[in-house]
């Protein structure tokens, strides 16, 4: 294959990986009429998340650990005599900790309290442009602050 040849493959690989790029890079279907579909955040859309993440997806983590640890936990105990059966009790705590860790991130001590504490920052935000366009809380000449 010549040099020209594999350019010109090359090329047309590239200019279909565009296109489907730039379709994919669009809200709608790539027709151009625009989603019909709307983002509606509210405060307590974000609470709800909130709820989800804290308690079933947290648990849902929990439990699948449970099932893992206890099925790795058989292991352990029953390689006496080989270096790895140490191997697999200090591979159950390390995971623990690690589960630990991931269902704080999952749970109240991290996804759920960024979406609360987006859902307070959203409603107080709110709440200032509703203040704003009723005329409330604004300053006219003359006030003293």
């Amino acid at each position: 294959m010549s040099f020209d040849d594999e350019w010109a493959q090359h090329m047309a690989t590239a200019k279909a990986e565009r296109a489907t790029q730039m379709r994919l890079n669009q809200a709608d279907d790539g027709g151009g009429q625009g989603s019909k579909k709307k983002l509606h955040v509210t405060p307590s859309l974000l609470r709800g998340r909130a709820e989800r993440a804290e308690h079933k997806a947290s648990k849902e983590f929990r439990d699948a650990h449970t099932i893992a640890v206890s099925k790795t936990s058989e292991i352990s105990g029953s390689m006496k005599g080989f270096s790895s059966d140490e191997a697999f009790t200090e591979f159950i705590d390390s995971w623990k900790k690690g589960v630990k860790y991931v269902s704080g991130q999952i749970g109240n001590e991290g996804l759920a309290k960024a979406l609360r504490s987006s859902a307070n920052s959203f409603g107080n935000e709110e709440e200032e442009r509703k203040k704003s366009f009723r005329g409330e809380g604004t300053y006219k000449p003359g006030d003293v602050i």
